[in-house]
């Protein structure tokens, strides 16, 4: 890490992800725009993903452990309190970013000051069959199909009525709106933290967007809470 702080941080809250944590630390450490800083929160996990933590040599990687599982919206809000970047980028463990994410939804913040959260569009895939037998097989047939979603590209307050206006391990957010508005994760509202997120965002007054491409890669193995 270069003494000045980092355009942007990248938020992974890890807890018993060792299954797909290599790729998708890789998505990051491949991105077009480099001048982040990558941080990993071990949530107490139990299945080596510590191990694949440690494994990676990178200086922009900043790891921390927790001996207690903190549960997603406590492990999302230490990160976010340990970032240093002016926008902070947030990665489930099992999903993976394009490689221009960063640079595109960087640009996007810079130019709209109004804007306190970007995300994109999203595709699915599947990386290991999460159902076994014929019918789990056939079961997966209709779910894996690089189905995209399609977010609004100005979602407001009515969107929020129809769901989630921003796919959340799409999302960059501007650090200086939370901190202006006290804005953090409710643990009340887990796991539907970043639905909740969005909503304080718009009441006091902030803008969101989606970048009309397929920026991120959401990952259905069939233990999701989506």
């Amino acid at each position: 890490m270069s003494a000045t702080k980092p355009k942007i941080s990248v938020l992974i809250p890890v807890h018993n992800g060792a299954g797909m944590l290599r790729e998708t630390v890789n998505s990051i450490l491949n991105q077009t725009l480099t001048d982040f800083e990558l941080l990993l929160l071990d949530d107490a996990s139990e299945d080596g993903s510590d191990k694949v933590i440690q494994s990676f040599a990178d200086s922009r990687i900043r790891r921390f452990r927790s001996n207690t599982n903190l549960g997603i919206s406590a492990a999302r809000n230490k990160l976010m309190g340990l970032a240093e970047g002016e926008y902070l980028a947030v990665l489930d463990h099992d999903d993976l970013s394009a490689p221009n994410r960063l640079e595109k939804q960087a640009r996007l913040l810079d130019n709209n000051p109004e804007v306190a959260m970007v995300g994109s569009w999203g595709e699915l895939f599947c990386a290991r069959p999460p159902f076994p037998g014929f019918f789990g097989r056939l079961k997966q047939a209709f779910i894996n199909l690089g189905w995209v979603w399609c977010q609004p590209e100005h979602p407001d307050i009515r969107d929020t009525l129809r769901g989630n206006p921003v796919m959340h391990s799409s999302s960059m957010l501007r650090r200086a709106a939370l901190l202006r508005d006290n804005i953090a994760y409710n643990p009340d509202y887990s796991p539907a933290e970043d639905y909740d997120l969005c909503r304080q965002l718009l009441a006091a007054g902030w803008q969101l967007a989606n970048i009309p491409e397929v920026l991120f890669y959401y990952h259905y193995h069939g233990r999701n809470y989506s």
